[in-house]
């Protein structure tokens, strides 16, 4: 090998070395802002895989928001109901209904 092949190779192998190590080739996380998420229904889950708060319809198609204990009681109920009404109810870990703020025939709360 010549002396000026030499050098050519010991140089495009020291770029390549250097871009290989030390050129940061990582993909920077990019930011997305979503305008709107559309689903029928969402969970989310706790550690150990159970659900912990659930957004959904209803059998009649109206929303519903619930959210659980760790032992899948749940504890507070956001409902609509087919009246246009709103409600919202608080439970205690057995089920047993404790607190609730709810609109009337007469759109008053009660």
């Amino acid at each position: 090998m010549k002396a000026f092949e030499r050098i050519f190779l010991y140089t495009v192998l020291a770029i390549l070395i250097f871009y290989v190590f030390l050129v940061d080739n990582k993909v920077e996380s990019q930011v997305a802002i979503q305008e709107e998420i559309r689903a029928k229904s969402i969970s989310i889950v706790n550690d150990m895989g159970q659900e912990v708060v659930k957004l959904f319809t209803n059998d009649k198609n109206n929303g519903r928001v619930q959210i659980y204990t760790k032992s899948g009681n749940p504890v507070v109920s956001m409902i609509c109901s087919d009246l246009e009404k709103g409600a919202m109810i608080v439970s205690k870990k057995n089920g047993k209904s404790v607190a609730y703020i709810i609109a009337d025939e007469n759109d008053n709360g009660e």
